[in-house]
């Protein structure tokens, strides 16, 4: 195959004109479009990191590249991307072939041969497919970042095209959104707000589109967690594996207790995402252990669809999910205070699970965000961050 990473490749853009026509080439190939070039650049990107990860003659890497190509999760826009798919399709049909004859072989072979031998090689075949599988997920994992990625260079951009105040008046103010914080008892919820009557911030609209159950998006300054945040209905279970496309993936997506309301807000916003090894969704969330990182990292902002707001950690516990037989405090069933009492014992216990400070400061008008995930520390550990709204 022509196409290659690295040193054995070289990647150029050609602008002369040629019949007044101007093009675009890499390599052998030559594209008439600026748009087409910057495709093909895209699919030698992902080739590239193919290449150097994995090794593409491997029967087992090979047939899982193929099935991610099959299945979309890989996908090519340009010849440059075809010629790869043809290429790790041919690795496929020779492997087929070399399987037939190593079975005619193998049948041949001593039946007394030592049973040891034989142990070797399966140790042999059983490391290399783990290799090869650990090696895949790498992929996955960096395909499936790059896809975030875009996604929030797409709704940055839709933000500096239509920013905050640009758009219509809904009809209250954007600090509170028709909230009846100071004239009604905080332990009052209260569904003052018809959904339907808001309008959708111009950043998120394509989002939304994409994904119905999209209801915001949530960043860090500083760190790695940028992504869309979901809410499926009566349901925490479903973006425990599902992608933000609705397709299966252990990576999960951020989602929302199903039992909150990002519109008429509760005492408490609970967010879920899994703690990966990858550093994807919430696997960076471990960093707030240190305290140096967690004094310089203390701004959250999750915007929801409606509107822009920003928090400020306040908090970072470690816990676990308590077995139902247990007398103990679940933070994440707590999410309205009905009365000062149970606000009482909220605040109680996120002092004794603190890791840093025993003297939270949070008050019962207070909007909290909690950001929940894995934790190994002890069995079913969780760590959870708890932040209060202060825009």
């Amino acid at each position: 195959m022509d196409i290659t990473a690295g040193d054995n490749f070289q990647t150029e853009k050609d602008q002369r004109l040629q019949e007044g026509v101007r093009k675009f080439t890499i390599g052998e190939f030559t594209f008439d479009t600026f748009h087409e070039y910057r495709d093909a650049q895209e699919d030698l990107k992902k080739i590239s990191c193919i290449n150097e990860e994995l090794d593409v003659h491997d029967p087992e890497v090979a047939v899982r590249i193929y099935t991610l190509i099959r299945d979309g999760r890989i996908h090519f826009k340009s010849p440059i991307g075809e010629q790869f798919t043809d290429h790790i399709s041919d690795i496929l049909a020779d492997q087929n072939i070399d399987l037939l004859e190593d079975k005619a072989v193998v049948d041949a072979a001593d039946v007394k041969t030592k049973p040891q031998h034989y142990l070797g090689i399966g140790l042999i075949i059983l490391s290399a497919v783990a290799f090869s599988y650990f090696g895949v997920n790498k992929l996955e994992d960096y395909l499936t970042a790059q896809k975030y990625s875009k996604l929030a260079a797409d709704t940055k951009t839709a933000d500096t095209l239509n920013p905050p105040g640009a758009q219509e008046d809904t009809g209250g103010s954007e600090d509170t959104l028709g909230y009846s914080i100071g004239t009604t008892s905080p332990f009052e919820w209260q569904e003052t707000i018809n959904r339907d009557n808001l309008m959708i911030l111009p950043e998120y609209e394509e989002l939304v589109l994409k994904n119905p159950d999209t209801v915001g998006w949530i960043s860090i300054s500083g760190t790695d967690i940028n992504y869309p945040v979901v809410q499926k209905s009566g349901d925490n279970d479903y973006y425990l594996t599902h992608s933000f496309e609705g397709e299966d993936d252990s990576n999960g997506t951020l989602f929302v207790d199903y039992r909150c309301d990002i519109v008429n807000d509760h005492s408490n916003t609970i967010i879920y995402g899994h703690n990966m090894n990858s550093g994807l969704m919430f696997g960076n969330l471990d960093a707030y252990l240190d305290q140096d990182y967690y004094n310089s990292h203390r701004t959250v902002t999750f915007n929801t669809i409606y509107e822009h707001r920003t928090y400020e950690i306040v908090a970072v516990c470690l816990s676990r999910v308590e077995y139902q037989d247990e007398n103990s405090y679940r933070y994440y069933n707590f999410i309205q205070a009905e009365n000062q009492a149970e606000w009482d014992a909220f605040v109680s216990n996120v002092n004794k699970l603190s890791i840093f400070s025993k003297d939270v400061d949070l008050a019962p008008t207070d909007k909290v965000l909690t950001l929940s995930t894995c934790n190994s520390y002890v069995e079913d550990g969780r760590l959870f961050v708890v932040a209060k709204r202060i825009e």
